[in-house]
């Protein structure tokens, strides 16, 4: 045994006894290699600062469980955060609609191209976002959930009316705001 791994086998036990301050050692042998695992897998520090800290909260609260046996605590630790950050990606990025290809199984298109679309991906963002609330709340059920007029209804409790007469007020908004915008932009593919 090595004497990093000596220290670890003595914080484990001294922690399992009662000594929670003893799980500091392990922390700090192990809290850069878990946030870089972190950074990697989200690309974002942000995020990979709070998968760190769920990682070591779940690795403090868990501890019983670890087997040496079965491999280092390191090993284990990684094997936790791996899976955090897997989670977070399923549940909180949502993917974003510029990477898509317009066409299942399409490759990647050149890098203009790819900048054309995400620059119409974020006007219209920035429009939608532009829009008053009802309105917003409107064509995103309808247009991009794709719920029928009566579901928005009940949704946002007001009468089917209301939700056409919104929608077709965010469309509006959304066209004007847009029209310039997609001008500059004709000469990038759809």
């Amino acid at each position: 045994m090595t004497e990093s791994s000596d220290a670890e086998t003595s914080a484990i036990a001294a922690v399992l006894g009662g000594r929670r301050e003893s799980f500091r050692v392990l922390v700090e042998a192990h809290q850069d290699r878990v946030w870089r695992l972190c950074l990697l897998m989200l690309g974002d520090a942000g995020l990979a600062e709070d998968a760190a800290q769920e990682t070591f909260v779940t690795a403090f609260r868990r501890l019983a469980l670890f087997s040496p046996e079965r491999g280092s605590f390191g090993t284990w630790l990684l094997t936790i955060s791996r899976n955090l950050c897997c989670n977070v990606r399923r549940k909180k990025i949502p993917v974003t609609l510029a990477i898509l290809p317009d066409q299942p199984g399409e490759t990647g298109s050149s890098p203009s191209d790819f900048a054309c679309r995400k620059e119409r991906f974020e006007a219209l963002d920035a429009a939608l976002a532009a829009l008053p609330a009802e309105y917003r709340a409107a064509f995103i059920l309808a247009e991009i959930e794709e719920l029928p007029h009566a579901e928005i209804a009940l949704i946002e409790e007001v009468p089917v009316g209301t939700v056409k007469s919104r929608l077709h007020r965010a469309k509006l908004a959304l066209r004007g705001a847009l029209s310039a915008v997609f001008t500059e932009l004709n000469e990038c593919p759809p």
